[in-house]
């Protein structure tokens, strides 16, 4: 789970995974739509604990690199385990967008 920290316009300004102590209560739930370079992000990074790349800090160094990260703030929550679950997120998307379904 990151913490983000995000400025008025919803341009996120910091993210960090699971810190000790969280400068926010705005967390990425698990929705992104990320560049190629976002692998060569990970290559850079040492593994967890838990071995595994942790995709907050990968964003984070995207972000140290110049690339633009934003917030999408839906109504609701939609876990995206099937086909299904995957277009109810899509059609959020687009409503909280303005673009329609």
């Amino acid at each position: 789970m990151g913490v983000i920290r995000a400025d008025e316009t919803g341009g996120v300004t910091r993210i960090v995974e699971k810190p000790a102590e969280p400068s926010s209560t705005f967390v990425a739930t698990g929705w992104y739509i990320l560049p190629a370079d976002v692998f060569h992000a990970c290559a850079l990074l040492r593994l967890s604990a838990e071995g595994e790349y942790q995709l907050s800090e990968a964003v984070g160094l995207l972000m140290r690199a110049g690339y633009k990260v934003e917030t999408v703030r839906l109504g609701e929550r939609v876990n995206v385990n099937t086909s299904e679950d995957v277009e109810r997120a899509s059609e959020l998307v687009r409503e909280e967008s303005g673009t329609g379904s």
